[in-house]
């Protein structure tokens, strides 16, 4: 199975292409990676059980972002739900699709509801992180975020949607209590700083941030794997190093 089918099969309400431009910039599409703030790039594990296991002993006042689509979670709160690839991307799809919704209503926010949804997605209400979507539209337009085979000890997981609770997450949630006009401009603003008055070529720029996910592939936790080899890029898709490459 590789990533695009996946994010198709279970991104339902959000546009796949979106879906897998997150999952890449968010993770490199490893399923057992875990972003702790403070950190640069997310710690990558060999298998789900590790990943719960380290996670649980973060220190953090906050959360942590797990899983293939970085669902925000307290490290306390990590089981099996949060990281199941399949589920992962589906509650994170069903979270983006709400906090679209809430944006396109929004009379300071409606401008571009998708980018404002990612935004908040990866940050919050208060702080959305535009970075961050800047980089996941630009994928989308591009269509450069990459294809590959999963890990093999992903299939169960995949198709085992319904086995547990599905975990409380902690990022904004579009229900939350309405904050006054003052604070919904200063959302406005933090979002779209400067959008409209882009030069052309900046959104060049964010080929910087498509390469932190490049990054992070290589990137392992104390015990995790580690690759010998960088894959090769031929086109909009390649393949994984070759410990993921199809057998």
């Amino acid at each position: 199975m590789d990533l695009v089918t996946l994010v198709t099969a279970c991104a339902l309400g959000v546009e796949p292409k979106l879906m897998h431009a997150l999952v890449w910039h968010q993770s490199g599409g490893e399923p057992w990676a875990v972003s702790v703030p403070g950190e640069p790039l997310p710690r990558v594990y060999p298998n789900m059980r590790d990943a719960i296991s380290e996670t649980r002993d973060v220190s953090t006042d906050g959360h942590v972002r797990v899983g293939l689509a970085g669902l925000a979670i307290h490290p306390a709160k990590v089981n099996a739900a949060a990281f199941l690839p399949c589920r992962n991307v589906s509650l994170a799809a069903r979270h983006i699709e709400r906090l679209a919704v809430r944006c396109k209503a929004h009379p300071h926010l409606n401008s571009d509801p998708t980018f404002c949804a990612v935004a908040v997605y990866r940050g919050s209400w208060s702080d959305p992180d535009s970075k961050f979507a800047d980089a996941v539209m630009a994928s989308v337009a591009k269509a450069d975020a990459p294809n590959f085979d999963m890990p093999k000890n992903t299939s169960m997981e995949f198709l085992d949607v319904a086995s547990e609770t599905p975990p409380r997450l902690d990022a904004a949630s579009p229900e939350s209590t309405r904050l006054s006009d003052d604070r919904e401009r200063g959302w406005s603003s933090a979002l779209f700083p400067a959008r409209a008055v882009r030069p052309a070529g900046a959104l060049n720029d964010t080929s910087r941030d498509a390469s932190s996910a490049d990054d992070l592939r290589s990137r392992r936790a104390p015990d995790a794997r580690t690759s010998t080899e960088k894959p090769v890029v031929d086109g909009p898709f390649v393949a994984r190093s070759p410990e993921r490459s199809p057998q």
